[in-house]
């Protein structure tokens, strides 16, 4: 049901993703020497958060531009998006710092 990507819209969405912010997780597995049977002694997961990054949501937001996607919006609306993605911003930085702590 879902269709291929193109490159283009797969570069698009990494950068939305690094721009707005995410949470990945890092498993570290510690192992037993082979002479003790190689066997799983330690799994550790940990949630990191990756803070917005605006360069990146730059760079969407300038090669989205080429698409049009922004190329019909009047300056009332660009300055609408603008508040609207620099909010977001904020809210996301904000959730990454308390979870931070």
């Amino acid at each position: 049901m879902s269709e291929k990507k193109n490159k283009r819209d797969v570069m698009l969405d990494i950068l939305y993703k690094k721009g707005v912010g995410y949470q990945t997780e890092e498993i570290v597995e510690e192992y037993a020497s082979e002479d003790k049977g190689g066997e799983l002694l330690k799994r550790k997961i940990t949630i990191k958060n990756v803070p917005p990054d605006v360069a990146a949501l730059k760079a969407y937001l300038d090669i989205s531009k080429q698409n049009g996607e922004f190329d019909n919006l009047t300056d009332s609306e660009l300055k609408k998006e603008k508040v609207r993605l620099l909010k977001l911003l904020k809210k996301l930085e904000d959730k990454n710092e308390i979870s931070k702590t």
